[in-house]
């Protein structure tokens, strides 16, 4: 029999072991937006759990799957250099939540609950919810045309719903700007970019409609849509429609003019070099917000409800508006993969040293927010949580009310 006192250490063997079979080899040079998402092998075996801290919020079963993530990414952090924060929620419950490496790596500063990490395109999320809301309002309409807003676009055909999906065929505004803007010094906006795109009208990469093409123009666009139907800034539309409603206290856009982030931590490049900020980031609504991991858990659980949105309008963003293509597809500033006979929402992040991965398992009621200031890709390896969380964790049957995940699509 093993004695009471070395149970902590059966422990930590037993759950290093398993989260080593579970994640393989883990190279720094994984490649982005990869969605296979493998079984965790074996099962946890039954070990009497050391308490937690905190540990009186969590039963045993829920104390013994926050051992295991903790082990998970601690394993990350030291085979895979992950540097950045984590939360992992089931039913809204907090199961971990930790933090690993430094905000700055010449000052050596610690990461902590309040550190902000910009987002990236996981920022396209809360532009479509922005679009939505105005369209509950009847403020807009998406089959609305560009032209409604800016009688001067050169680009025919093109809705506010093509935009959502990324069926616009516009070109790249960032390729545009980076040749022709002489300064490149000063912040752009959204209005700018949209004024450029009238003056120089570059060629579009295909007719409207025609295919899916994920493209940052088409949610920079739409943000400069909602300033204009609205007749505030994105940064304070956001603000007062959604972050403020939400209690998202530690969230802020990075915008022309407003540059000042509280708790910001410096993005790093696989080399480990600061990446800087350049003109581009003044643009925003394909990226540009900072948050938490708190805060995140906060904009998830808030889309279970109908704070912000109707369920009916919601379901927009989580149908697939183009063909499914090796079982993924793109909703309304969502993504979606065919995952265990159903649909999982998530997006990836990425932008100027900072790595983003939001994975919302609605059938699960699971919720991965990982937050990284150090690009190396590593961070896709935790969607191989979603298994273990699935079969281990109970779900309650209360999803009277929560936006339905359609696997059918409005494209052939």
């Amino acid at each position: 029999m093993v004695k009471k006192h070395i149970y902590p250490i059966v422990l930590a063997i037993s759950a290093v072991s398993i989260v080593y079979t579970f994640i393989g080899s883990t190279s720094s040079q994984g490649k982005p937006e990869t969605h296979n998402i493998r079984p965790l092998q074996p099962k946890a075996i039954a070990i009497p759990m050391p308490k937690l801290k905190d540990s009186t919020v969590l039963n045993t079963v829920e104390q013994y799957e926050s051992y295991k993530i903790d082990s998970f990414f601690h394993v990350l952090s030291k085979r895979s250099k992950f540097n950045g924060n984590v939360l992992v929620a089931h039913n809204g419950k907090v199961l971990y939540k930790g933090s690993f490496g430094v905000s700055n790596y010449k000052t050596k500063d610690q990461l902590s609950d309040s550190s902000e990490f910009q987002l990236g395109s996981v920022s396209k999320q809360f532009t479509a919810v922005a679009i939505m809301m105005l369209k509950e309002q009847g403020k807009l309409d998406y089959n609305d045309t560009i032209q409604k807003f800016y009688p001067e676009f050169p680009y025919k055909g093109i809705t506010v719903g093509m935009l959502l999906s990324h069926r616009s065929g516009l070109p790249n505004y960032m390729y545009l700007c980076g040749n022709v803007c002489t300064d490149q010094k000063t912040p752009m906006d959204n209005q700018q970019v949209v004024q450029m795109l009238i003056a120089k009208h570059p060629p579009k990469y295909f007719p409207p409609n025609r295919k899916f093409d994920y493209s940052n123009t088409n949610y920079c666009v739409l943000a400069a849509i909602a300033e204009k139907v609205s007749g505030v800034s994105f940064a304070e539309f956001l603000r007062y429609k959604i972050f403020s409603p939400l209690g998202m206290n530690h969230t802020h856009i990075f915008d022309k003019t407003d540059t000042v982030i509280p708790n910001c931590v410096t993005g790093y490049n696989a080399n480990y070099r600061a990446a800087g900020i350049d003109f581009l980031d003044g643009v925003t609504g394909d990226k540009g917000i900072y948050s938490t991991t708190d805060d995140v858990l906060k904009w998830d659980q808030a889309l279970y409800t109908d704070k912000l949105l109707k369920q009916s309008t919601l379901k927009e963003a989580f149908s697939g508006h183009s063909r499914w293509v090796n079982q993924h597809n793109y909703g309304y500033g969502w993504r979606m993969v065919i995952f265990d006979h159903d649909t999982l929402i998530y997006h990836d992040g990425w932008w100027h040293g900072f790595n983003a991965a939001f994975m919302r398992d609605i059938k699960g009621k699971n919720t991965i927010i990982v937050l990284s200031n150090h690009v190396n890709w590593c961070i896709n390896q935790s969607r191989d949580l979603l298994t273990m969380l699935r079969e281990e964790l109970p779900v309650e049957e209360n999803n009277s009310n929560e936006a339905a995940v359609s696997t059918k699509s409005t494209r052939n």
